[in-house]
């Protein structure tokens, strides 16, 4: 049994590294909490909790306490646990509902999709929606729900909704192409990347029409745009690892890893290593995967934490060095239980 690294796919994902306090009322939140919401930021959620725990007996608002307990749980995938104190939150919140109210809701709905109570997340999205009828983000989310409770057409209703309130929003269309990808309507995706391939926007730039043909496929005028924006000065890490797949996918995995390993020397990124790490993988080179995802795990603020834990251990795997993985793959299931498809593989390596 061969394992295979794994990439990101999840489309409704939370970026809890970009958080926004918001206003409720005249209170603010108090310093315990404040800095348990750096340590979010910093994704480190068991020194965040100790905060949240020490700005509760001290008091502070309550709104903001629980808030900041639910994103650290979240950030420890406990989504029920999230859930809790999100509800206490709304609970405890003033009348009229405040721009924090909404953000609540927003990741109350996340966490009953990852717990796969489509359901609930569609009457999270359906109360935000009956409020602020303007969210595209909103009617974006909602439409991935409604594919996963098979209500294509409603789906795509919302789609059109939020293009028809944002249609220069090109990641827009790439997260619908990808949302309609994963639930098996490829080709319904793909007639949104050409509609906005189609807009002809003098104001694209180099960046979202090679992200756009990335996407479509058709990686050799992806490679030509994304080294166009390059040129212009955007050397970001978004184009960075566009640039480098697209390489990868013109079977030139060499120079992808020249770009990935000149990134990282200036610019130490989670994202970049894993990715490194991956190309390495294709290549069977599983020596300098590993050291890839190493590299990775140790970048602080860490989002990729779990793929690279993981990735680690595949690696491992792949170099017959299974009393590694099999030491890794039990304390990475301590931190995530309900990963079906590594207690799948810890099962295998208790073979070994």
């Amino acid at each position: 049994m061969k394992s295979t690294i794994r990439r990101m796919g999840c489309l409704i994902a939370l970026s809890l590294a970009t958080v926004l306090i918001s206003g409720c009322g005249d209170n603010k939140p108090g310093e315990n909490t404040e800095l348990g919401m750096n340590a979010v930021e910093q994704l480190q959620y068991e020194e965040a909790l100790t905060y949240f725990e020490a700005a509760s007996e001290a008091e502070e608002n309550i709104v903001y306490v629980q808030r900041g307990m639910g994103l650290a749980y979240m950030g420890q995938n406990n989504y029920e646990a999230a859930l809790l104190c999100f509800q206490t939150a709304l609970e405890n919140g003033g009348n009229k509902p405040e721009d924090i109210d909404y953000d609540i809701n927003y990741y109350m709905a996340v966490c009953y999709y990852k717990l796969e109570k489509y359901d609930e997340a569609l009457e999270r999205y359906d109360a935000i929606l009956a409020l602020r009828n303007k969210e595209v983000d909103a009617y974006v989310q909602r439409g991935i729900v409604k594919l996963k409770l098979n209500k294509h057409d409603e789906a795509i209703a919302d789609f059109n909704e939020a293009l028809s309130l944002d249609d220069e929003d090109y990641s827009l269309y790439i997260d619908i192409y990808s949302a309609l990808k994963d639930n098996g309507y490829e080709m319904e995706g793909i007639e949104y990347l050409n509609v906005a391939m189609e807009k002809d926007d003098k104001k694209m730039s180099s960046y979202d029409k090679g992200r756009l043909y990335f996407y479509l496929g058709n990686y050799t005028y992806a490679r030509n745009y994304l080294e166009q924006a390059r040129s212009d000065g955007n050397k970001t890490e978004e184009v960075l690892l566009l640039l480098g797949q697209s390489y990868e996918a013109l079977n030139d995995s060499n120079y992808a890893l020249t770009l990935y390993g000149e990134y990282v020397a200036e610019n130490p990124s989670a994202a970049i290593y894993n990715q490194m790490g991956m190309c390495y993988a294709s290549i069977d080179d599983y020596e300098n995967a590993l050291a890839s995802f190493q590299k990775g795990l140790s970048v602080e603020g860490n989002a990729y934490k779990q793929e690279l834990s993981y990735n680690q251990i595949v690696a491992y795997e792949n170099l017959g060095d299974f009393d590694n993985a099999k030491k890794l793959m039990k304390d990475y299931l301590e931190a995530y239980p309900d990963d079906e498809r590594a207690q799948r593989e810890y099962e295998f390596l208790q073979t070994r």
